[in-house]
């Protein structure tokens, strides 16, 4: 995804995208479709795109092409929201996801789950947004003069709010999206002195304090309405005249970046944040160009231009501590490249910061595939920053899964572009996040030990590997739900469980759910896989879903986990183990996963007798917890 400034109408990319519809081509062109999408900023455009595309045939085409990835999704109000499906629509086909989108009538947020969601059960939205406007404060006020009354009332709300996410979490229990209430001027300034405006907007404050706090219930994410309305720009509120024709609280422009946030949300409840930062060099991490002006000449830090330059540096570094990855990829001579990062007195950074480094003269879109393939992580989980206009759209044309960030023309706005692209929201960041850059760090000595020994069973054997076993539980369950959203190569079914998700299955003893730490001699990698086991009728237990981190892979780590799995089979008596390979767009490698350690079956369906185990790999030890999975 391109994150561009606003621009002028794009009429020209609606008329591509109805003309594809007429021709009966939208299957065919589904990265066209997401190229269009995502160079429209105009509201209004981006609203008739959505509404184009989520009529019923665009829809069906769409969905056939197998290019998106479904996603059921609900929306509830409490003022007219009719925008919001079709700008949802737009931003979600753009990022490869095709949204179903159920609504319920106006008004009926708070009347639809106290009921049981009789509406949105069969619908099963893995997400729900409810978009709350200043209505649903007032509208259980009798006197608004009544100062009283109304900080009664604003005291009152987040507990309301919290009752209501009870039931949400009875009757549906995905992902809830709440936010918080702007106070509209019309209500405002109907009071005639200072200080009783002043005692209701304290009370209006910490009343949205108080919503923002619910946030640290699991499942749940609460947007800031005042951030929404940065992004958008132009405020927050519908025009006087669209207030009263058709009852809408807030703007066009505010439902566009409303719409964009959830469709964030989206992609990190799927999994799809982004995992690398890729950073050009001359006029973009320092101002001049290096190899012309010498290190000296560098603008880093003091006066402007020079702590622009500074502040997207300390943004890449903050960045970098909560575990997104960085690298460079530059137009430079390596050498240079380095000694200005390591030698200038004024850089924030410094190349152990960087856990790729591509300093040279080839085209940057092959150097960027380079980088993904040294990661181990696809080009869709990056993100480039470049100041030349020409080299992002080189990128954009020919790595359109790439999220170009369009950086201003000058500096000062570099921080700011880079902040508001959204592409690194995590629902929840977990002490593996935190630590990623140590991991790859580590991840590179591992590699400089087997390049020096003899064969790959003598570096297994110095590597040291250890897995040890953990039940869910508190201190692991937010990194075990992040493992299932956001593993796409050794995801052996494609199933993404959602935090809220395993807590009530281990709950209720419908499942077994354990992740499996990997350290070595090199260090901790974290919380790397994660499993769930579930009993059958006749005692057969059933590997439901199997995760395993790429930064472990080739380690015989999951022929280790497996196989401990089969032997706490068999010694409580279960009569079989079976497994599951469901083909996805990028599992293929393992759809002989499960008979190459003894399982029989075909067509993904797999089944080990529990007769004769294979030996565990020599090189991998067990940590304490063997023997603690277990099928309740």
């Amino acid at each position: 995804m391109t994150t561009a400034p606003a621009r002028p109408a794009a009429t020209g990319d609606l008329a591509e995208l109805r003309a594809l519809k007429r021709a009966g081509e939208l299957g065919d062109a589904a990265h066209r479709v997401r190229a269009v999408l995502a160079a429209l900023a105009d509201p209004v455009d981006r609203e008739a795109a959505g509404a184009l595309l989520g009529a019923r045939a665009a829809r069906t085409a769409l969905a056939e092409s197998g290019a998106f990835t479904p996603f059921p999704l609900a929306l509830l109000a409490s003022s007219t929201a009719d925008p919001v499906p079709p700008l949802l629509t737009a931003a979600l086909l753009a990022e490869g996801v095709q949204p179903d989108t159920a609504v319920t009538g106006f008004n009926q947020w708070r009347v639809e789950i106290l009921a049981g969601a009789p509406t949105l059960q069969d619908h099963g939205p893995a997400v729900t947004a409810c978009l709350l406007d200043d209505t649903a404060i007032f509208e259980k006020v009798t006197d608004p003069l009544d100062a009283d009354e109304v900080v009664a009332r604003c005291a009152a709300f987040p507990g309301e709010l919290a009752a209501w996410l009870d039931a949400y979490e009875r009757h549906l229990g995905t992902l809830a999206v709440l936010n918080t209430v702007p106070l509209s001027a019309g209500r405002r300034d109907r009071y005639v002195d200072y200080a009783t405006r002043a005692r209701v907007e304290a009370a209006w404050q910490r009343m949205n304090a108080a919503v923002l706090d619910l946030a640290e219930r699991p499942g749940t994410v609460v947007l800031s309405a005042d951030a929404v309305a940065a992004r958008a720009e132009t405020g927050w509120a519908a025009t006087d005249r669209m207030r009263h024709i058709a009852a809408h609280a807030y703007g066009p422009e505010f439902l566009d970046a409303y719409a964009r946030e959830v469709a964030r949300v989206v992609l990190a409840r799927l999994g799809r944040a982004a995992k690398c930062l890729v950073l050009d060099l001359d006029h973009t991490l320092w101002g001049g160009v290096v190899g012309d002006d010498g290190v000296g000449a560098l603008k880093i830090g003091g006066a402007f231009p020079g702590s622009a330059h500074s502040e997207l540096q300390r943004l890449a570094k903050d960045l970098s501590r909560q575990g997104v990855l960085l690298a460079v990829c530059s137009k430079n001579d390596d050498a240079v490249a380095r000694e200005a990062i390591d030698t200038h007195p004024e850089m924030l950074l410094r190349t152990g910061d960087f856990a790729a480094f591509r300093a040279n003269w080839d085209a940057k879109p092959g150097n960027l595939a380079d980088i993904a393939a040294e990661l181990n992580i696809g080009t869709d989980a990056m993100v480039f920053v470049d100041d030349n206009p020409a080299e992002r759209a080189l990128m954009a044309r020919q790595r359109p899964e790439v999220a170009v960030v369009d950086l201003p023309a000058d500096p000062a706005g570099y921080a700011r572009a880079l902040a508001s692209c959204g592409r690194f929201g995590q629902l929840r960041l977990t002490e593996e996040d935190r630590g990623r850059g140590a991991m790859y760090r580590a991840r590179a000595e591992r590699e400089r030990l087997r390049e020096s020994t003899g064969g790959i069973e003598d570096y297994l054997r110095e590597l040291d590997t250890v897995v040890t076993v953990e039940a869910h539980g508190p201190l692991n369950a937010a990194r075990i739900a992040q493992l299932f959203g956001k593993t796409n190569q050794f995801n052996l079914t494609g199933i993404r469980y959602g935090a809220d998700e395993l807590a009530r299955a281990v709950a209720d003893g419908s499942a077994g759910c354990f992740g499996v730490r990997v350290t070595d001699a090199f260090g901790d990698n974290g919380l790397a896989a994660a499993l769930t086991l579930v009993r059958e009728p006749d005692g057969t237990w059933l590997i439901e879903n199997f995760v395993l981190s790429c930064r472990v892979f080739s380690r015989s780590v999951e022929d280790a986990i497996v196989g401990l799995v089969l032997r706490a089979a068999r010694e409580a008596g279960a009569p079989a183990v079976r497994g599951r390979h469901v083909p996805t767009a990028k599992n293929a490698r393992f759809a002989g996963f499960y008979p190459a350690l003894g399982f029989a079956g075909q067509d993904g369906d797999f089944r080990h007798d529990l007769t004769q185990l294979a030996e565990l790999p020599a090189w991998v030890r067990i940590g304490p917890g063997e023997g603690t999975f277990h099928a309740p």
